[in-house]
């Protein structure tokens, strides 16, 4: 084995680490945790069996009907939130607001006998309604007219607001529309509308079909936003997306031009593996895709379908995973060098034991970087971050399988982007920083569309992060880049699926944060009970 890897400085590597770990739990960690032990505001998250039937009894008073089914996902204004974050006014706003108009709720959609659905917005907290929309059903006449105002009015004071401070923000009588504006209250510059849609019930009075208030942000703000989106989609698919289905093709071509050099049969297991804990988590995913869409009616059908198209998107990219690491081990072998030793090499599974703990340092010391960075970033850059409930650990249907996904990125960006891109930019550029740093800035182009803004924030992130896992593993292999990116996601993802709150969420976040042990661990002991096999061809060092 590459003596390089089994003799690494072991103490720097280890202050590093104690560093970014302190780093990351004083900043991230203990602040956050501190809030839920101690703060008056916090209570745990209801049940989402008890949003919804908070929803149906809601519905059954509301509109005299029970609804047929109910179900509920975690749905967030992610507007008002990152307007918030940028204006450091998340904290004044959960102290006067949070409690009656929450920026996240569970939106319960009911499924009414009259083809109609009731969207029913639920606080996670404290299980009280804070507003609905039904849309769909039988044809209605809408209230028109002064009747119009006045029921609107009528139904916002009974609500709790003075009269006094409302005013007509705007109309829409063709549908029974209105929107009324509290003029003594707002956050920053948004104000807080009140949207109310009435309808003309059989007794010839009005029923009130429609309560959401919420907080509009300025036009500024959210015209921004739009113009960033469309510049993170833009930079994603051009950049990211469409680079990576050439290295996809070149993945392909290369490992029939040095077969010789490796073997098809390799990467066949760890592509499989990729291939089935991304489904299951595809297949998890399905509420947050349906919260994605909003209040839709077709919204279930949506996401099924948007499930399928994902699944077969998965299956894709683990064609690139295996191509990719047929291809890398090929390169790298014809250019003398052996990142990736095969498993009955003399001495492999301490190379899997000595990667799996150089892994969890060089991770440790990352995320402390990490935070460094985004602060750096927030402090010059202006960078904040708002709610995407596609990715809200409220919404998978297996939040156990949560953390695989970390797994599933370091399997197939360290083959895609390291073992195979950094291979393929060294046989052409020969420089190891220049073959690091282009495929690394198309793997971290693929991150851009996260929700922080701005939309490059992500690009500088991770061009950084990204050229430290190059540097790792043009020094110390494949393996152990591998574990490194593993622990990392693992790590962030675990903590996300234990600040649920449940015990069996925190018994799962502490068992993927170890899992790396045992795995490596198996690995290590299946070598040597093998036992020493007959001497072969040195293999080549990492790095010359």
């Amino acid at each position: 084995m590459d003596e390089m890897q089994l003799n690494p400085n072991w103490k720097r590597f280890g202050w590093l680490a104690g560093i970014g770990i302190f780093i990351y739990l004083l900043i991230q960690i203990i602040p956050s945790t501190a809030e839920s032990f101690f703060s008056s505001n916090s209570e745990p998250i209801i049940a989402k069996s008890k949003a919804e039937q908070a929803a149906a009894d809601f519905v059954q008073r509301q509109f005299a009907s029970q609804p047929v089914r109910v179900h509920a996902v975690h749905q967030s204004d992610s507007m008002l939130y990152g307007y918030l974050e940028k204006n450091k006014l998340t904290k004044n706003y959960e102290n006067k607001y949070d409690r009656t108009l929450p920026t996240d709720t569970f939106q319960v959609t009911a499924d009414m006998p009259d083809n109609s659905v009731v969207f029913v917005y639920v606080h996670m907290e404290k299980g009280t309604v804070v507003g609905w929309n039904q849309l769909g059903g039988k044809e209605v006449s809408p209230a028109t007219g002064s009747g119009l105002t006045d029921s609107a009015m009528a139904f916002a004071v009974s609500k709790g607001y003075k009269k006094a401070d409302l005013k007509v923000y705007r109309t829409q009588s063709e549908t029974g529309q209105i929107w009324l504006e509290q003029t003594n209250a707002g956050i920053g510059e948004a104000k807080l509308i009140l949207g109310i849609r009435s309808e003309k019930a059989d007794n010839g009075g009005y029923r009130i079909v429609a309560f959401k208030p919420r907080f509009v942000v300025p036009d500024r703000y959210s015209d921004y936003v739009a113009k960033q989106k469309k510049l993170a989609n833009y930079l994603s698919t051009i950049g990211s997306l469409f680079l990576s289905f050439v290295l996809f093709i070149l993945a392909i071509i290369y490992a029939s031009l040095y077969r010789k050099h490796s073997s098809f049969v390799r990467g066949i297991v760890i592509s499989l593996l990729f291939l089935v804990m991304y489904i299951v988590n595809d297949i998890s995913m399905k509420d947050g895709l349906l919260a994605g869409y909003g209040e839709s009616v077709d919204g279930s059908m949506l996401a099924s379908a948007a499930v399928i198209v994902t699944c077969i998107v998965t299956a894709i990219m683990g064609l690139a995973v295996y191509f990719s690491l047929v291809a890398g081990d090929g390169l790298w072998r014809a250019m003398g060098r052996n990142p990736w030793p095969r498993f009955g090499q003399s001495g492999y599974g301490d190379h899997v034991w000595r990667s799996m703990w150089l892994g969890y340092l060089t991770a440790f010391a990352l995320l402390g970087l990490q935070t460094v960075i985004f602060i750096i970033l927030m402090r010059v850059y202006g960078s904040w971050a708002t709610t995407d409930v596609t990715q809200s650990t409220y919404n998978l249907a297996f939040p156990w399988a949560f953390p695989l996904l970390a797994w599933c990125a370091a399997i197939s960006e360290e083959a895609v982007f390291r073992l195979f891109g950094i291979g393929l930019m060294k046989r052409w550029f020969k420089n190891p920083f220049v073959a690091s740093l282009i495929p690394t800035i198309i793997w971290a182009l693929g991150h851009v569309t996260y929700p922080i803004f701005p939309s490059t924030t992500r690009l500088l992130e991770l061009t950084v992060i990204g050229l430290v896992f190059s540097f790792m593993f043009l020094r110390f292999g494949f393996i152990t880049v591998l574990f490194a990116h593993a622990v990392f996601d693992s790590t962030m993802m675990a903590i996300s699926l234990m600040f649920m709150g449940g015990t069996s969420d925190i018994l799962l976040g502490i068992f993927y944060i170890v899992l790396p042990i045992p795995i490596a661990w198996l690995f290590r002991m299946w070598d040597r009970k093998r036992g020493p096999r007959p001497s072969r061809t040195a293999p080549p060092s990492v790095l010359r």
